[in-house]
């Protein structure tokens, strides 16, 4: 009985795991056009988070309805994304011609950090609906997204141990990516994966 038990478990464990790695080539796909990034995350935090609440539905399908539902806020957050981070690259460059570059660019580098963990935790408050018992706000546009970025910023100032797993999870997919690179057509399943795990609402 037990034996039979083991082995049931390690099966679902391997079908989540495929599950991982489908929504991040599903995820890679969808990005390619960049602009499309930001919702292409939120439907892979989506479907990812129906597979750990026993939900999942075929994920093929259900992502592309989500990946449409959360283009029309999630562009415009994409194009703001970008535009932070050409924003933190003149920064850069700017600090690096002032008194006090050793201390300066440090801090820039943690609050460029820091930025991209709340970026991607309001990623995940829209794909699962922020707090409990409320519903997703995936088909909103502006308003909604605020309302998430706001909810994010707050979350991660509320409990900075999930947000530092957040951080370590998005350096190891930086890193997994710039020592192989093919590993970029997948790497947003396991991120997206440990976005809503550690986002600690459901």
């Amino acid at each position: 009985m037990r034996t039979a038990t083991v082995r049931t478990t390690w099966r679902a464990g391997l079908g989540e795991f495929s599950d991982c790695l489908l929504a991040g080539l599903l995820v890679a796909l969808a990005s390619v056009p960049v602009v499309t990034a930001v919702p292409a995350f939120v439907a892979g935090c989506r479907v990812l988070d129906r597979v750990r609440h026993d939900l999942s539905r075929p994920l093929w399908t259900t992502f592309w309805a989500d990946f449409r539902e959360a283009a029309r806020g999630g562009v415009p957050f994409g194009l703001g994304c970008l535009a932070a981070v050409v924003l933190f690259a003149v920064d850069l460059e700017v600090v690096a011609s002032m008194p006090g570059a050793g201390v300066l660019r440090p801090a820039l580098w943690l609050l460029a950090v820091a930025g991209v963990v709340v970026a991607v935790r309001t990623c995940e408050v829209v794909a699962t609906g922020g707090p409990a018992g409320s519903e997703a706000p995936a088909t909103a546009a502006g308003p909604a997204w605020r309302r998430a970025l706001v909810l994010a910023a707050r979350e991660t100032a509320a409990a900075p141990g999930r947000g530092l797993l957040l951080a370590v999870a998005i350096g190891l997919s930086a890193v997994l990516v710039w020592m192989l690179p093919i590993l970029a057509f997948v790497v947003a399943g396991p991120l997206a994966l440990a976005a809503v795990a550690t986002g600690g609402r459901r």
